[in-house]
């Protein structure tokens, strides 16, 4: 009996050490507030977070924000997924910010995909967060100035050449950034058509429509002189919300058979792919921009060194444009559905791999740097081109 005790003994401290090392071996977990639920981007995202985290010693787990970035809402979905063990937490909307990090102080936040205009903006709901050690800043999904990015998408149309064009937003309530687009949009086409030769004008047709998140009406393409654009610009992601449309129209004779659409997001769905390239070769899709799928890698990093206690010597909370993943052409699209990460959901081809990713932190590299790390995720290697090399 003596024996017997003896050896359950040994066992319990057997476990008890196991346990113990188990827990000395787990850094914690890293929490994901999502605005995705499904599609190539979350999926994408999550595996390659997961393959992140694993080979930082992390756990990870996943909660969903609100579909319209409530903040009650966003704070509930963290709150539900707490547990004692969060570091840290990459959120991808801004939504009750303040009021997360009030309730879980000691969690580290960085962002991802989300310009936080709450935080940043002028009397923004969010504006506390700035004040919070645990804060760590963000890399938007694209530019933080919206009228950066209504800069491109006009450059983006001189460059392809279209001559009549019409511009679709989402509404300025819920995204600042593209009334912001628009209203830098039609500036430079103003200044551009004061200096061009008449037959080198650009046309807008009509005035920016603005969509309340439901799909273009079949009725656009009967108003007057939208049968006969060169190309739709769409600020507000447009394969879901114009892209069907258009591609009725055309079927019904509604619109030019050429009419093509320039927009931003991404969806691997088989058809929209085969429908990216030049007007020339019969397709719709002229031109779309998108952040890299390594994005995410640039919050985790930030956790990871503030979490092991020793963040960048020249660290500073700071809001970071997303370099620009332009496709535009057939062999862009060919080359991120089969070379890179962002079309093929494939982590082993991403752009900056996971042992890369390491090296931008301290902990494994001493010598990383904030000003490394911006670097990096604003040079060519994240970008389309690199895969054409």
């Amino acid at each position: 009996m003596k024996k017997i005790i003896a050896l359950i003994l040994a066992l319990c401290m057997a476990l008890s050490l196991s346990s113990a090392a188990l827990a000395e071996d787990s850094r914690g977990t890293i929490m994901w507030l999502s605005n995705l639920s499904s599609g190539i981007q979350f999926e994408t995202t999550r595996d390659y977070l997961k393959a992140l985290c694993d080979k930082m010693g992390y756990q990870f787990t996943i909660v969903y924000g609100d579909g319209y970035n409530d903040a009650a809402g966003n704070l509930t979905a963290v709150s539900n997924g707490m547990t004692s063990d969060v570091v840290g937490i990459i959120v991808s909307q801004d939504g009750g910010l303040a009021s997360i990090m009030e309730q879980y102080p000691d969690v580290y936040v960085a962002g991802y995909n989300t310009d936080m205009t709450s935080v940043y903006g002028e009397g923004g709901a969010n504006a506390a967060v700035l004040t919070k050690e645990h804060f760590l800043g963000t890399i938007c999904d694209g530019f933080q100035d919206g009228a950066n990015m209504g800069h491109q998408y006009f450059n983006a149309i001189v460059e392809k050449g279209y001559k009549r064009i019409a511009v679709i937003n989402f509404p300025g309530y819920a995204y600042p950034n593209q009334i912001s687009a628009v209203n830098a949009f039609t500036a430079d086409l103003e200044t551009y058509n004061a200096a061009a030769a008449d037959d080198a004008k650009i046309t807008l047709v009509g005035e920016p429509l603005t969509l309340e998140f439901q799909p273009l009406a079949d009725s656009f393409f009967l108003e007057d002189g939208m049968d006969n654009l060169d190309c739709i610009v769409a600020f507000c992601a447009g394969l879901q919300f114009v892209y069907p449309t258009m591609q009725t129209a055309k079927v019904n004779g509604f619109c030019r058979a050429d009419t093509q659409m320039i927009t931003g997001g991404f969806d691997n769905n088989a058809d929209i792919i085969a429908d990216i390239g030049s007007a020339a070769d019969g397709k719709s899709i002229g031109w779309i921009c998108i952040s890299p799928a390594e994005d995410p890698a640039y919050a985790l990093v930030l956790l990871d060194n503030a979490i092991s206690g020793s963040q960048f010597a020249d660290f500073a909370v700071e809001r970071v444009d997303s370099a620009s993943y332009i496709i535009d052409s057939t062999e862009k699209i060919n080359a991120a559905m089969t070379k890179g990460m962002v079309g093929s959901g494939d982590i082993t081809l991403a752009q900056v791999s996971v042992d890369e990713v390491l090296q931008l932190c301290t902990r494994f590299n001493p010598d990383a740097t904030f000003a490394g790390l911006k670097a990096l995720f604003a040079s060519e290697k994240v970008m389309s081109d690199a895969l054409l090399k």
